[in-house]
């Protein structure tokens, strides 16, 4: 006979791809993914039907409730992105919200099963455990015909990250407007790259002025049309970004995470320049963005840390190479 643990993990992992595949058949009425009704009533569903289908002698524990809902959690994450229906980073970045409110469907099957073994009328516990299991598994897409857009919020964000140069602003600001090509041997380890962020390959200025196109290109064919509203030479450059989100393929990051789509958009980028006392220079790069989702209060912490992350690597290139540069000076 098998193991009832991986009856049951097989269950509720085959039950929560038919829900994936079912939103991507029916999204017209069922509405997208980044929505309360799959990333968290989805979760809560798989961790209940993963209790709820083991016998009460596997049922027992407490923590057993709690952490056994993450193995069909995890093996969902790898077919799905194994089978190209989802994309590494948005797993990556949606899994610890997804495990934890699964094991709150863990706990939920745990408290059920634990009354109605309490209960002496076995006829009277078999109809209500029915109606419980029945209720659970479709509540995910009664909410989402219900739910659509529905519970999308936007939200603005403003970041901002600095580095201080130990060069003259006039070196800097050349390094900034003349990026150009960037080298395999710059591009250094970051969390966005990791995570499945296109590398940045060039930045070039068609021209320095209100007006003036900067093209930003990336990896897997995601690039950035950017113009010049503002800028005071050796002090601040203000660029609009303008992104097409038809021009950008699904294979740079993820369907859901498109760049100017419906969730996330990137609006502008404001260099600033500073001379400080000592002669060296003070560089801030910010970024203005934002995001709609249900749940900003965790989509946001990840939008902040990983545009932190990509601010941070375009400034330390600038200062890599402009130290670089003023090195070479100083030793001739």
């Amino acid at each position: 006979m098998k193991n009832p643990t991986t009856l049951a993990v097989t269950a509720a992992t085959v039950y929560g791809l038919l829900l994936r595949i079912l939103h991507d058949l029916l999204d017209p009425i069922l509405g997208n993914i980044i929505s309360i009704s799959f990333l968290i009533l989805a979760p809560v569903t798989i961790g209940f039907l993963t209790i709820y289908l083991l016998p009460k002698e596997h049922t027992k524990s407490l923590s057993g409730a709690i952490f056994k809902p993450f193995l069909p959690c995890f093996i969902l994450m790898c077919v799905t992105i194994a089978l190209n229906i989802e994309g590494t980073i948005c797993w990556l970045m949606i899994f610890p919200l997804f495990a934890f409110t699964a094991s709150l469907g863990g706990i939920l099957a745990y408290q059920i099963k634990k009354v109605s073994n309490s209960d002496s009328n076995h006829k009277t516990k078999k109809n209500r455990n029915t109606l419980h299991g029945s209720f659970i598994l479709f509540l995910p897409l009664v909410v989402g015909f219900i739910e659509g857009d529905s519970t999308l919020s936007r939200k603005d964000f403003y970041i901002s990250k600095s580095v201080t140069i130990q060069a003259p602003t006039n070196e800097v600001w050349k390094e900034l407007t003349n990026i150009n090509e960037i080298k395999p041997e710059e591009q250094k380890f970051n969390l966005s790259t990791f995570l499945g962020f296109p590398k940045h390959i060039s930045t070039t200025i068609e021209k320095m002025e209100v007006g003036g196109r900067r093209i930003a290109l990336y990896e897997k064919g995601l690039y950035f049309n950017e113009t010049i509203s503002k800028f005071e030479n050796e002090k601040h450059l203000v660029l609009n970004i303008d992104i097409d989100p038809t021009t950008i393929p699904v294979t740079v990051m993820d369907e859901h995470i498109v760049l100017g789509g419906k969730y996330v958009d990137i609006l502008q980028d404001v260099y600033s320049l500073e001379s400080l006392p000592d002669g060296t220079s003070k560089l801030t790069l910010s970024s203005r963005f934002y995001i709609n989702t249900p749940f900003n209060w965790y989509a946001g912490i990840w939008s902040e840390y990983l545009m932190g992350d990509i601010l941070k690597s375009q400034i330390n290139l600038i200062r890599s190479r402009t130290q670089k540069t003023n090195d070479k000076g100083d030793s001739r």
